[in-house]
């Protein structure tokens, strides 16, 4: 029996016109597109379009973050008895032979692979760094511990297995977090080497001097956040390695609060409101401190569910 695949787009006030080429990309390669919308005030926009070219729209009344709109739209592929859910945001461009790529892997059919991912770079990435990236490997396949959330094709029973997304971490560390969890699980991410894909992650902050001055490396990659991203940047990644770090697997989940603080002087390179995005910034800091992991109820349950 062929395994049923769908692809979820998560969109929040997105570029129409490249809304539009990365639906063209991806409607012939799966059986179902489902765009989940977080609010976007271009809704009327959206919904003319997805009419256009057929694809179904979940139309969120608020925006529940990368998490819950993610979960929304494996709940509605689990209901339908899909196995594999090829996760995109508005900002990836995936090859067209995407899903015939990951089908003919040989860690398609094997039953401890969790994600099948691809390589990605961003097209306002320097030369070289683009050219690192899109070098051909020897190998087919490499054994990953974390992915970004887009361009992954996920087995929807390892979704149902681990709790799906974690919908407190709202935005970022998000994937992350699956990651590990699909891991911890006894599962395996393996990226497919011939597949690279373009996604969009943001242009870095360019001030050779302020750079030099907050003793950075010159091509430091830091991107301008808002302070609600500075909060949950700072927040989940303490949290993060409050649950991962003690595992021989993700001990690269590490991190310190020295660290941290110390990262947030990055922010005198952001665009005003710089005190706002520290305080927002050490406030995270703050809560992630606070956090135990032991006391986290939906993820004692993800502990015990995988223990079973």
């Amino acid at each position: 029996m062929t395994e049923k695949i769908g692809a979820l787009l998560v969109t929040f006030n997105p570029n129409l016109p490249k809304l539009k080429e990365n639906l063209k990309r991806i409607l012939n390669q799966v059986s179902e597109v489902v765009i989940i919308d977080n609010g976007s005030a271009n809704i009327v926009a959206i919904k003319k379009l997805t009419i256009q070219l057929k694809v179904k729209l979940l139309a969120l009344e608020k925006n529940l973050g990368i998490a819950g709109a993610q979960n929304r739209g494996f709940e509605y592929f689990f209901k339908n008895k899909f196995q594999w859910v090829l996760t995109l945001d508005q900002d990836t461009v995936i090859p067209a032979d995407t899903v015939a790529k990951m089908r003919a892997s040989k860690k398609f059919n094997d039953h401890s692979t969790g994600i099948l991912a691809m390589k990605y770079y961003d097209p306002n990435w320097k030369k070289t760094q683009i050219e690192r990236v899109t070098r051909k490997q020897k190998e087919a396949e490499t054994l990953k511990w974390r992915i970004i959330s887009s361009g992954n094709l996920v087995r929807t029973a390892v979704w149902n297995l681990v709790g799906g997304f974690d919908e407190w971490l709202f935005i970022d560390q998000v994937d992350f977090d699956f990651d590990a969890k699909v891991i911890l699980a006894g599962y395996k991410i393996w990226q497919v080497n011939s597949l690279i894909m373009e996604h969009e992650i943001g242009k870095s902050i360019r001030k050779p001097l302020w750079t030099t001055l907050l003793l950075f490396k010159p091509n430091e990659f830091i991107l301008d956040h808002s302070p609600m991203r500075e909060y949950y940047i700072a927040r989940n990644t303490i949290v993060c390695s409050k649950r991962y770090a003690s595992h021989p697997q993700l001990r690269e989940f590490k991190t310190n609060l020295f660290h941290e603080a110390i990262m947030t002087r990055k922010i005198l390179l952001y665009q005003k409101p710089r005190m706002k995005k520290i305080l927002a910034a050490w406030r995270g800091i703050a809560d992630g401190v606070k956090y135990n992991p032991e006391t986290d109820k939906k993820f004692g349950e993800f502990k015990r569910q995988i223990q079973k």
